[in-house]
């Protein structure tokens, strides 16, 4: 009886543990990461970080457009897209946001120039999505991120989620 019980028990242990790796992959998959990894060791990024970036702009849909006009897995704005292709010496359309390893590479960029400017990732995470004059106004005399200055309630949320998900791509 004692070894059918811990028989039981082990068979359960297994189908939970391979349950739980397939439903991490599932849920968070590491799509395009040849250009992640690239990219985010060109740029000295966290890898973890692109990918929570990426799931949480597109969730890995390379043609997602944005309401607001943001394009791509990384959703970048055509505006800030021209800004770097010009720092890189590229030529732009914004049709390359489309292509995946463009706009990871911008997408990387990106958050390297943002890591040089604010050092701390929720503020650089922030800056990400409303935008780098928007955070400054949140940050205190240390250049840290006051959350009750936010006063855009998705990047709140934004800064959450992406943190979330950095924690399940580490």
């Amino acid at each position: 009886m004692k070894r059918k019980v811990v028989i039981g028990f082990a068979i359960i242990c297994v189908i939970f543990l391979f349950g739980s790796i397939f439903f991490h992959c599932v849920a968070f998959p590491k799509k395009y990461k040849k250009y992640v990894y690239s990219f985010s060791d060109k740029y000295e990024i966290d890898s973890a970080l692109v990918f929570a970036i990426i799931k949480t702009e597109s969730n890995f849909n390379k043609n997602a457009v944005s309401k607001s006009g943001a394009i791509g897995l990384m959703q970048i704005m055509p505006t800030t897209a021209t800004w770097i292709a010009g720092e890189l010496n590229l030529e732009f359309d914004a049709s390359c946001l489309l292509e995946p390893e463009k706009n990871i590479m911008f997408g990387c960029f990106y958050l390297r120039y943002l890591f040089d400017k604010f050092e701390y990732m929720d503020v650089v995470i922030a800056a990400y999505n409303a935008g780098e004059g928007k955070v400054v106004e949140w940050l205190d005399e240390n250049g840290r991120l006051i959350q009750e200055k936010i006063d855009f309630s998705e990047t709140k949320n934004y800064v959450k989620k992406v943190i979330k998900f950095y924690n399940f791509y580490k």
